[in-house]
């Protein structure tokens, strides 16, 4: 969706207001929480579509919906319509639409419209969801078995008072059209952050906003000149197009005016890292990948990134993964930024990747671990394990395969304060693990204060999994996996499960609420020995007795007051 275009289009319907959307603002260019939206779920909103759900059936669109829930807008003129509770100039819609009939992706519109009078067209596409098959799966619609139903869209659509009437409405359809409207999402952009005094601007080097040629050679001439002056790339508002082969980049510092401001897009928005740090704020950078092939590193971020990079509210969609970090990789920060709608991993500190964070980041839509770090005993760190990761304060929805969190291996990593909602397939809340081929556990893991919800299920392993899930499959825990301030709603199956074949030998969790499960509230696959210690646990609304221990002679649980 190019930000400006839509803003474009409305632009005359709003002539007549000497106030554009972001007249008067005083505030810093990213005030406040990195998640101040307000959400509308299309199904609690007044509509003359129908209301699907809810279902976790796997896989249909409402197992990926927020809520299991969605509305199906399918007859000319249908409409999903809600009050304003805040004030807001801009707009991310999730949706789903048909694919075309030989796969590929079709695109529709849909009309946006506040107090009764027309504001935007919102253009919608299905050229990046809808894959089909099994693993990893194809754009062939002939497989069958379709999934990953949603994308996203976003506008700036001009003022939005509290109070105001927004809906959300299609014109004329064909005969197998529809728009299935999951959640709207309205928020006020932040000012433009000012251009860096002695920067290099993108336009400098002959690129051009909001059109269509490729600004490819602009962006290496000016990466170039940075490299030699030291001076920060500048990217304007706008939207500029990468078509380009991916690029190496590294020793830079780029600045943007804003994550809804500036923008890179096109299939040449994916670098690697040469092993000097990068740094990245207040830009969008959307690919175009619609498929997933795991020998091509078609992800935003690829590689060594040095020691010390920084990414700062940035936003990405449409690539594989939005971060593949490898060895040499140490001490990086990705903060306050959105990771959506990708084909596999949000972000994966892989191979001995060491001492990074991801803080205060929104993801939604992933292909697999929203968040992950990896030890693999087979590539470039030798052995060397990934060391002291952290993963705090996130907030992640929906992935449509795999886990909010995952840990494989490693040493001495934290998981802290997270929020996980709706898991669809092999989807725990978080999953401590010894697969993959993964250097054996060392050090301690901590996982404190995490919520998950309406997570865990059925699961690639060919046995249901947990909210919380532990998989000692390729080498025994020996280590202690301490979990501390535990919260799990609504889980869709057991909420806490332990597999092996391997042990796990010192599991200790403290402080534990339990609020609705679909099974046990702790249960332990038969194949597994080890121990589990857990103190001040809570639970209520589970629908089978509390604990199940599947090898009571190998596997002791204790659960204490």
């Amino acid at each position: 969706m190019n930000f400006q275009h839509a803003y474009l289009f409305m632009a005359a319907a709003l002539a007549a207001n000497s106030c554009g959307p972001h007249t008067g603002k005083e505030a810093a260019s990213h005030p406040g929480s990195p998640f101040a939206w307000v959400k509308y779920e299309a199904e609690t909103a007044r509509t003359s579509g129908t209301v699907q759900g809810p279902s976790r059936q796997y896989p249909t669109p409402e197992a990926e919906a927020s809520g299991r829930t969605y509305v199906r807008l399918d007859k000319d003129g249908d409409y999903v319509e809600f009050t304003a509770r805040a004030p807001a100039d801009a707009m991310v819609l999730r949706y789903c639409i048909p694919d075309a009939e030989n796969g590929g992706g079709r695109d529709m519109d849909i009309a946006l419209l506040v107090n009764g009078q027309p504001r935007v067209e919102i253009p919608l596409t299905s050229r990046f969801a809808w894959i089909y098959g099994e693993f990893p799966w194809s754009n062939d619609p002939s497989l069958g078995q379709a999934h990953h139903f949603f994308d996203e869209s976003q506008a700036l659509v001009g003022p939005i008072k509290s109070g105001d009437t927004v809906r959300l409405q299609i014109g004329e359809l064909g005969p197998s059209d529809y728009v299935l409207l999951d959640l709207v999402e309205l928020e006020t952009v932040p000012a433009a952050v000012p251009r860096p005094e002695g920067s290099l601007s993108l336009t400098d080097f002959g690129a051009v906003p909001d059109d269509t040629g490729d600004d490819s050679p602009a962006f290496a001439a000016c990466v170039e000149a940075a490299g030699k002056s030291g001076a920060t790339i500048w990217i304007p508002e706008g939207v500029f197009r990468l078509n380009g082969p991916r690029m190496r980049l590294g020793g830079v510092r780029i600045q943007g005016a804003g994550m809804w401001l500036s923008k890179l897009e096109g299939p040449g928005t994916m670098f690697d890292g040469t092993g000097e740090p990068l740094h990245v704020a207040d830009l969008a950078i959307f690919g175009t990948v619609d498929r997933r092939v795991d020998n091509i590193p078609e992800n935003a971020f690829h590689g060594n990134l040095g020691d010390g990079s920084t990414f700062r509210r940035i936003w990405l969609e449409h690539h594989k993964c939005g971060f593949w970090t490898t060895y040499g990789t140490k001490n990086l920060l990705l903060s306050e930024s959105r990771l959506r709608n990708l084909m596999a991993d949000g972000v994966n500190f892989c191979d001995g990747t060491s001492f990074s964070t991801v803080e205060r980041c929104h993801l939604r839509n992933t292909g697999d671990d929203a968040l992950a770090t990896w030890s693999p005993t087979t590539l470039d760190a030798a052995g060397q394990p990934s060391t002291g990761n952290s993963f705090i304060g996130n907030r992640i929805q929906f992935p449509w395969l795999a886990n909010g969190l995952a840990v494989y291996g490693g040493k001495d990593h934290r998981i802290i304060g997270n929020h996980v909602e709706g898991g669809v397939f092999s989807g725990g809340g978080l999953l401590l693990s010894s697969g993959f081929d993964a250097i054996p556990f060392s050090g301690t893991i901590r996982a404190e204060n995490n919520t998950f919800k309406d997570t865990g299920g059925d699961s690639y392993i060919g046995q249901a999994i947990g909210s919380l899930w532990i998989y000692a499959l390729h080498s025994d825990i020996e280590i202690p996996l301490v979990i501390d301030g535990l919260t799990i709603e609504q889980a869709c199956g057991d909420a806490i499960t332990v597999h092996g074949p391997k042990a796990a030998k010192d599991i200790r969790l403290a402080n534990v609420t339990v609020d609705g499960a679909d099974g046990h509230v702790i249960r332990i696959d038969p194949a597994t020995s080890g121990r589990m210690e857990v103190k001040a646990l809570r639970a209520r609304d589970y629908r089978d007795p509390l604990v199940q221990n599947g090898n009571p002679e190998n596997f002791g649980v204790a659960v204490r007051d």
